[in-house]
Parts: C-alpha cells; sequence; structure tokens
C-alpha cells in the first residue's frame, strides 16, 4: 500500500467514519483499492512502546497478553510493559530484553520469551523478577504451562522445560538446524495430555513425552523439498488428530497418537510460483481450520483438507496467526495491515493500516482488540 492510501486507513480508521462497500486492486491482491468495509473497530487509546519512526521498514512482532484490566506487552525496544486496559496507563515498565511474541500468564505469573534466548519468569502484579532460564536462541512463540513445567521452542530448533516454581531445567531436545537458509521464525509447541508437539526448520514434526522429552514419534513434511521446508507454524490439536504445516509441503493433517499422515493440502498458485508457502499460523472455531499463507492467501479448510474459501494476500507480506472471534476471523498481514473478515465467507469486514503495516498478531480480550504496530505502536480498540 502506498503511502497516501496508508494515511487514509489510519485516518479513517481512527475517526469511525462510514464506510463503503469492500473491494480489492484484484482477486488475488491483499491491498485494497482503498480503505473500505464495516464500523467494526472503535478507537480507545494508543500507546507508543518504541520510538521507531526514522526506521526505514521496522517489524514488530510482540502480541500482547490481557488480564483483567491489565495488557502486558514487551517490544524491540527492550522494554516490557503492563498498562491499564482501558486507559492506556502505565501500570509498571521494566527493562527486559527485545520481545517479540505474546508472554504466558500462568498462575499469577507471567513467563516473557526474549530474543536473546532467555525465559523470564515475573510477578504479573509488581514486574519483579522471580528466576530467568538462558536458552541458545530467540523465542519467538508463547511458551505453554504443563502440569509443574514451562514448556518452550526457540529459533536454534530446541524445545526445553523447566520448573515453573524455580526455572530450573527438566529436560531439551534438539532438532538437526539445515545448513541452507531457513525462513525467519520457528514454531511454538502445542500440549495435549501427556504429549508435546512441535516442528522444526528441517521440516520435521514430533512428538515429545511431556515428563522426559523423550520422542513418541516423528514425521516430515517437508514432501519434495530439499530447502526452505520449514515447520514454523505452531501445531494445532483437535480431536483425534494434530494440524501442522510446512512451507513446502502445505497442511497436514496427522494422527495425534502416531504421525500418520491421514491428509495433505499442498499450496501452490500458478501464478506465484516461486512463493515459498510462509504460513503465519493455524486456527480453528471447532468446524473449520484457519491458516494464513504468504502471497497465497488466506483459507478456510474443512476437517477433511477442503477448501471452503480462500482471499487474496499477494503483496501484502509475511503472514501472523490468524484469530477467531465470534463471526469474524482477523488476520495480519506485514506490509498490508489487519483484516476483519467474515468467517463463513472471507468477506472482509474492515481493514486497519497504521501506515506501516502489521506483524503482530492481535489479541481479543472482553470485546476489546489490542494489536501491535511495525512502528512499535500498542493500538486499543472496540470491537463489534
Amino acid at each position: 500500500m502506498n503511502r497516501a492510501l496508508a494515511t487514509g486507513a489510519l485516518v479513517l480508521a481512527l475517526a469511525a467514519c462510514t464506510r463503503q462497500p469492500w473491494q480489492r486492486a484484484d482477486a488475488m491482491s491483499a491491498v485494497p483499492i482503498e480503505p473500505l468495509g464495516e464500523d467494526r473497530l472503535s478507537l480507545k487509546w494508543k500507546f507508543v512502546t518504541a520510538d521507531r519512526l526514522t526506521e526505514v521498514s521496522p517489524q514488530e512482532f510482540a502480541q500482547p497478553a490481557v488480564a483483567a484490566d491489565t495488557v502486558f506487552v514487551g517490544s524491540a525496544s527492550g522494554y516490557f510493559f503492563a498498562l491499564r486496559a482501558s486507559t492506556g496507563a502505565t501500570r509498571w515498565r521494566i527493562k527486559l530484553g527485545a520481545v517479540s511474541c505474546a508472554p504466558l500468564l500462568a498462575a499469577g505469573g507471567l513467563y516473557v520469551g526474549t530474543a536473546d534466548g532467555t525465559l523470564v519468569a515475573i510477578d504479573a502484579q509488581t514486574g519483579a523478577e522471580r528466576w530467568r532460564y538462558q536458552s541458545r536462541g530467540p523465542i519467538e512463540q508463547v511458551p505453554v504451562s504443563a502440569g509443574d513445567l514451562i514448556i518452550f521452542a526457540n529459533e536454534a530448533d530446541q524445545v526445553v522445560a523447566v520448573d515453573a516454581a524455580t526455572g530450573k531445567f527438566k529436560w531439551q531436545y534438539k532438532s538437526e538446524t539445515p545448513e541452507e537458509y531457513t525462513l525467519r521464525g520457528h514454531a511454538g509447541v502445542a500440549v495435549d495430555n501427556d504429549l508435546v508437539y512441535t516442528g522444526f526448520s528441517n521440516g520435521t514434526m514430533v512428538a515429545l513425552r511431556r515428563d522426559t522429552g523423550s520422542v513418541a514419534w516423528s514425521t516430515s513434511l517437508k514432501a519434495e523439498a530439499d530447502r526452505f521446508m520449514d515447520v514454523d507454524a505452531t501445531p494445532l490439536v483437535s480431536g483425534d488428530r494434530v494440524y501442522a504445516s510446512s512451507s513446502s509441503g502445505g497442511v497436514y493433517a496427522l494422527d495425534k497418537t502416531t504421525g500418520l499422515v491421514r491428509w495433505r493440502l499442498p499450496f501452490w498458485d500458478a501464478s506465484m510460483p516461486s512463493s515459498t508457502g510462509n504460513v503465519g499460523g493455524l486456527t480453528s472455531d471447532g468446524k473449520f481450520l484457519y491458516v494464513s499463507v504468504a502471497d497465497l492467501g488466506t483459507y478456510a479448510l474443512d476437517f477433511s483438507g477442503n477448501v471452503i474459501w480462500r482471499v487474496g494476500a499477494r503483496g501484502g507480506g509475511e503472514p501472523a496467526a490468524p484469530i477467531v472471534y465470534r463471526d469474524m476471523l482477523v488476520y495480519s498481514l506485514a506490509g498490508a495491515g489487519m483484516f476483519i473478515a467474515d468467517r463463513k465467507t472471507g468477506e472482509t469486514l474492515e481493514f486497519f493500516d497504521p501506515g506501516d503495516g502489521i506483524s503482530a498478531t492481535p489479541t481479543i480480550y472482553d470485546g476489546r482488540l489490542f494489536v501491535m504496530s511495525n512502528r512499535g505502536i500498542l493500538y486499543a480498540f472496540e470491537i463489534d
């Protein structure tokens, strides 16, 4: 989107003015002719987490977490904030290190992964540090709580489990990292009963035993590719299956107990044969799967792998993980902004670009939407 359109999008979004029917430049383009849609967002406040006004093409990936009237969020600035959700006023601020993901809220504590590979446990009320654990790669996906463990993955193709109360090391699994270039980012972990699921940059998907980190099964998702086969989207467990994706193989449905492939849907577009198929993430409303793929589009799939609808993403940039809220699907494209779509049809209902795109996944809590712009500005909206 050019500067004039981006500025217009910001003005319209902040002013909550009258909208017109949505249009796209072409069927597969992510870029609208003009910022159109319905009035679904009402701006309440904004908060500058980092001064990035003079930078060329900055990106911020941090996703907020919300509890009651507090928003917790970090940024590339190295500061981590607790803000009042209703007004944006600062409750506390600490210097923590660059953050590119959401914090985990569990048992009154915050667990935050940083770009230097540190997992830090923080008191949610005061911001006081409880403990920290140093790993070997950037942590770019939210950790998970599993019993008395905190389990997280990092960009060094490691999965680590530590004691939630003390940060003491429990176990680690390390996958082989390809010598070739890999895509930015890594998959997070999903826990289901006694198994931990995740994927790696070599195209492998694994199930690890929660208590020991030993391998229950391992399955290749790289298809016929010999490069850019990263499994960077966090797996999704539903029923007796686990759904995952790779940049080279598309979306897979696997038996969650054995890892056997039940079906696969490759992503490919004849008009964009060089696309890597970088997947931002998977989500579900219990009836359908939703997935955003760089340049190729945002898809709704049934649980048999059939495409229900697809909307364009060409020129939109790297996608973030989509989220479901009521009858809507909300997703971000790094270069284009944030889209609010009808999850039954994919039709765009509202569009917001603050001027430099949105790389982060939004958070919706109690009728409020919070999202970080690439300039490090956190926006708080009411969402209809």
